[in-house]
């Protein structure tokens, strides 16, 4: 980057609001000055301009985000294209695993493939983008049962008989609210063998700005390849790409835990 086209106090104005941003509670114009290293009548500046623009609010001695960003920040998302954040960081999945990688959303009853990115074997298994899956016997399935859909868990299935699609199939509501429950602790989703014999899956919530889960990233591969060992690596590895994802989508992490841990909350 030349350095010479840099505004330093357009520079600082920025350093201000992240700063701001990280503080809930704000700060006033002494502490933003001491902890920026800013001389005060140059904080005192940006600061009044920030404030009449709306950015920024004051009460008292304490400045505090403003309105205005909340019209920046609406429109930022709004522009984000969750399938093009995704494909990067699907390859990266794919190739760090050997297996493919897939980002799913809620679709109604079901769970929508979005975006699909290859194994890079030969032998490979994984449905096509657009295609429709089942929520109770697939690994994303789960994740949006464990979380954006928890309130209409009784709603699908009080009186939905379940269909045995292989013989590890859950087709008991019970058992399926309990395996809910494990996604919860986990921080991921498991298809183990479900949905097709030979065939299993993992997948992580991807949450977006308002920390509301909107999509699931994760993998799927035989289980000759991907073995009931290899779970425990794969997942890390699923959790880690979808925080990177939600991430992308202005999702932060809570401070008192690690983005992997924070997925269970």
């Amino acid at each position: 980057m030349n350095q010479r086209y840099v505004i330093p106090n357009l520079r600082n104005a920025i350093l201000i609001l992240n700063l701001l941003s990280d503080r809930r509670k704000g700060d006033t114009l002494s502490g933003i000055a001491r902890h920026l290293q800013i001389p005060r009548t140059t904080v005192l500046r940006i600061l009044t301009t920030l404030e009449l623009e709306n950015f920024l609010k004051k009460d008292g001695r304490v400045f505090t985000l403003g309105s205005a960003l909340q019209r920046v920040g609406i429109q930022a998302l709004a522009s984000l294209d969750i399938r093009g954040l995704s494909a990067p960081i699907l390859k990266d999945v794919a190739q760090e695993t050997g297996e493919t990688s897939h980002l799913i959303v809620p679709s109604g009853d079901n769970c929508l493939i979005l975006e699909v990115c290859d194994s890079p074997h030969p032998l490979r298994v994984a449905s096509r983008p657009g295609t429709l899956a089942a929520l109770y016997c697939s690994a994303a399935g789960k994740v949006f049962l464990a979380h954006c859909l928890r309130d209409r868990f009784e709603a699908l299935y009080a009186n939905t008989r379940l269909e045995k699609r292989t013989p590890m199939t859950i087709t008991s509501t019970r058992l399926l609210q309990r395996e809910v429950d494990t996604v919860l602790r986990n921080g991921y989703g498991l298809d183990n063998e479900e949905y097709y014999e030979g065939v299993r899956c993992v997948a992580a919530p991807v949450r977006n700005a308002c920390d509301e889960v909107v999509a699931a990233l994760g993998i799927t591969g035989t289980t000759t390849r991907f073995t009931s060992a290899k779970t425990s690596a794969f997942s890390k590895i699923v959790i880690t790409a979808a925080d990177k994802l939600s991430e992308q989508l202005g999702w932060i992490a809570p401070r008192d835990k690690s983005p992997s841990a924070a997925r269970n909350g």
